[in-house]
C-alpha cells in the first residue's frame, strides 16, 4: 500500500505534525510518509525527543520506520498490530516525557489489552506541558470521553540531565471512542494551583503559587482557590533545579488547564503570572477546552467520528494541523467555526 503522503512543513511545521500522523496511522493501519519535518525550524529535522516519540509508537503498533534519524527529514512509518504489555521509553537527558505520553494518549483505547508505560526524561520542560498538566487536564478529560487510564509522576526531571520518570497504565481499553461534545465549560466552580519547586527553597514554590492565585482572584473574584505545594521535603530531589505552577480550573462541564516553567533570572512571581494570564484569557472564552487540550482533542474527536463537537479557546497553528492530518489519514471531515487566534468550534460531519 502507497504511504499517506504527509507535508510536515504544513501549519506549524513543527514536531506535533509528527507526532499526530504516526499515532493515527497505528491506530487507521495505514502507513504515512511525512516529509519537510520541522522544515520551519532554526535546527530542522528530527531531534531526539521526536524520535523517542516514533520508537514508543512503533513499537505499540509493531511498526516499521525508515529515516528516524537525527535530523533527518523524512520518515515512513508502516504500522503493524497494535500491541499489549509493559514497555518502558527513555527520551534522553530532558527530553519532554509529556510529548510522548502525548504522541501515545490517543493510541491507548485502541491496545487489545492491559498496558503499562514507563517514560525516563523531562517531566517539566520548555516547549511541551507539565506533567501536572497532563495529569490533571489531559487525563481527566480523556476520562471524560472514555479513556480511563492512570498517570503516576514518580519523579520530577528538568533541563539538562532530566531523569524524571512517569508511569502510564491502562487497565482496560474500551476499543473505540464514541462520539462526544465539550463545546462549553458552564460555570467555574474552583481552581487549583500546582506549584512546584526542588532543588531551590521553597519559597520559590510558594510564590509562585501566591502570583499567580492573585492574578485569578482579581478576575473570578469569590472563586474558590487551592493551592499545593511541592518540594523536596516529598523525598524526591531531581537531579537538577527546577520548577513549575499549573493551574487547574473545574467548571461545570470541563476542566481547563494552563502552567508556565521556572527559567534562571525569572522571578517567581513572573512564572505564577504567566499560567495565570493564559487561564484567565481561555477561561473568558467561555469554550470547554484550553488552547493546548483543544489541539490534542481534535485527533480524538476525528478518531470518535461523526457527531463529535468540541469548543476551544485558541485556534492555533497546532490545532489547524492536527485537523489537517486526521483529515487526511482518517479520511474524515471537519468543518471548523472560528479565525486563527481566535475562539473556535470544531465539528466531525
Amino acid at each position: 500500500m502507497e504511504p499517506i503522503l504527509i507535508d510536515g512543513s504544513f501549519g506549524e511545521g513543527g514536531g506535533q505534525i509528527v507526532r499526530t500522523s504516526i499515532a493515527l496511522s497505528a491506530i487507521s493501519g495505514l502507513p504515512v510518509r511525512v516529509i519537510n519535518i520541522r522544515a520551519k525550524r532554526q535546527n530542522p529535522g528530527l531531534q531526539h525527543q521526536h524520535i523517542a516519540a516514533i520508537q514508543a509508537v512503533a513499537l505499540l503498533s509493531g511498526a516499521i520506520v525508515e529515516g528516524a534519524r537525527l535530523g533527518n527529514a523524512e520518515i515512513t512509518f508502516i504500522p503493524g498490530k497494535l500491541r499489549s504489555g509493559s514497555f518502558k521509553f527513555d527520551v534522553g537527558t530532558a527530553g519532554s516525557v509529556t510529548l510522548i505520553a502525548q504522541a501515545v494518549l490517543p493510541i491507548l483505547p485502541f491496545l487489545p489489552g492491559p498496558t503499562s508505560l514507563e517514560i525516563r526524561g523531562g517531566t517539566d520542560v520548555k516547549w511541551s506541558p507539565t506533567s501536572d498538566y497532563f495529569a490533571s487536564v489531559m487525563k481527566e478529560i480523556a476520562e471524560r470521553i472514555g479513556i480511563a487510564f492512570s498517570f503516576e509522576i514518580l519523579k520530577r526531571g528538568y533541563y539538562p540531565k532530566g531523569g524524571g520518570l512517569v508511569k502510564i497504565y491502562i487497565d482496560e481499553p474500551p476499543g473505540s471512542i464514541k462520539p462526544f461534545r465539550l463545546v462549553k465549560r458552564g460555570g467555574l466552580k474552583k481552581i487549583e494551583v500546582k506549584s512546584v519547586a526542588h532543588n531551590l527553597p521553597r519559597h520559590v514554590a510558594e510564590r509562585q503559587a501566591s502570583s499567580a492565585s492573585r492574578l485569578v482572584a482579581e478576575s473570578f473574584r469569590g472563586v474558590n482557590i487551592i493551592q499545593s505545594i511541592e518540594d523536596d521535603s516529598a523525598g524526591k530531589r531531581s537531579l537538577d533545579p527546577g520548577s513549575s505552577v499549573t493551574l487547574i480550573a473545574y467548571t461545570e462541564s470541563s476542566i481547563l488547564g494552563a502552567d508556565s516553567l521556572g527559567e534562571r533570572g525569572k522571578r517567581a512571581e513572573m512564572v505564577g503570572e504567566e499560567a495565570a494570564m493564559k487561564l484567565v484569557q481561555d477561561l473568558s472564552t467561555e469554550m470547554a477546552l484550553d488552547r493546548h487540550m483543544s489541539d490534542m482533542a481534535i485527533p480524538l474527536a476525528a478518531l470518535a467520528g461523526r457527531g463529535s463537537e468540541i469548543g476551544g479557546a485558541v485556534l492555533t497553528e497546532h490545532a489547524l494541523t492536527n485537523a489537517k492530518v486526521a483529515e487526511l489519514i482518517l479520511d474524515v471531515k471537519l468543518k471548523i467555526n472560528g479565525r486563527p487566534q481566535n475562539p473556535f468550534v470544531l465539528r466531525v460531519l
